[in-house]
């Protein structure tokens, strides 16, 4: 009885999947950071914001396109 222990394609499919679900969070991520320098936002909201979109994976991005903070006057 012989086995084949080699990589399949579903294998090689689902490895394109997860490397390209890791590029896109880059991506996205780096989209919201560029986004967050242009608002006028106070220094350490700033940092609060960085540490969220980093700190967070998913989410964190997520929550900083569904409320998108801008200066309150």
């Amino acid at each position: 009885m012989a086995h084949s222990f080699g990589f399949g394609f579903g294998y090689v499919l689902m490895q394109m999947f997860i490397f390209m679900l890791a590029i896109a969070w880059v991506v996205v991520s780096l989209i919201a950071l560029f986004s967050l320098k242009k608002t006028t936002l106070s220094a350490i909201t700033k940092a609060l914001w960085v540490m969220i979109l980093l700190g967070i994976p998913v989410l964190g991005v997520v929550a900083y396109f569904i409320i998108q903070p801008t200066q309150e006057e």
